[in-house]
Parts: C-alpha cells; sequence; structure tokens
C-alpha cells in the first residue's frame, strides 16, 4: 500500500481527527478492532494500525508497518536508515528503541 505521510494530518488517505465510524467507512478490507483501557485499536490488512481515543471518539495516532511503502517528506519510510536521516540532514533522538524527529513532533521510528 502507498500513501504520503504527513506529520500531524494524514496517513495515506485516512485523517487523524476522524471519528471511529468515519474511518470504518474509509477502510477498504478487513480489519481487525480491539479494546484497550483508553483506546480502541483498529488494524488494517493493509500494514496500517489505528488508535481511537475512546473518550473523545477520534483518530489519535497512526502507525505504519510491514510493507508499507508510502513515504515522510518523500523520502523516509520502512527500510530507511539512520544514515538516511543524516543524509537528509534530519535531526533526530533516541529514546531507548524509538527514534523521534524533533523538527515534527509526532513522527517516530521503531527499530
Amino acid at each position: 500500500m502507498y500513501g504520503k505521510i504527513i506529520n500531524g494530518k494524514s496517513v495515506g488517505c485516512y485523517q487523524l481527527g476522524w471519528t471511529i465510524q468515519k474511518l470504518k467507512e474509509k477502510i477498504s478490507g478487513d480489519f481487525t478492532e480491539e479494546s484497550l483501557a483508553h483506546h480502541y485499536t483498529i488494524t488494517t490488512t493493509k500494514n496500517i494500525k489505528f488508535w481511537i481515543a475512546k473518550e473523545k471518539n477520534i483518530v489519535t495516532q497512526i502507525m505504519v508497518f510491514g510493507s508499507y511503502n508510502g513515504k515522510f517528506e518523500d523520502s523516509i519510510g520502512i527500510g530507511s536508515t539512520i544514515s538516511d536521516l543524516r543524509q537528509i540532514g534530519m535531526n533526530y533522538s533516541k529514546e531507548d528503541y524509538i527514534y523521534t524527529l524533533p523538527d515534527y513532533p509526532g513522527i517516530c521510528f521503531e527499530l
């Protein structure tokens, strides 16, 4: 699956801030839903996982994994390395096994 990653806004056609009902209408294909303490999660067969806050009933986080081939800033995606971040001049910081991009709040990579 392909879809541009836009910080604080969207992954492909999926938008942060959507209600769970709108998200389910837009998902093509099968998905699984799980209820956690404060969130619902929806995981699609197209390598995307969503977190929906129970209190506000909106999408608060979107994660891509597996064979998702969309890119952030048209250059960083699954399979990118720390060397790739350095090469294009992106600042990053490490927190345990998660790398965050201070200039782009909300964007992170798990290694």
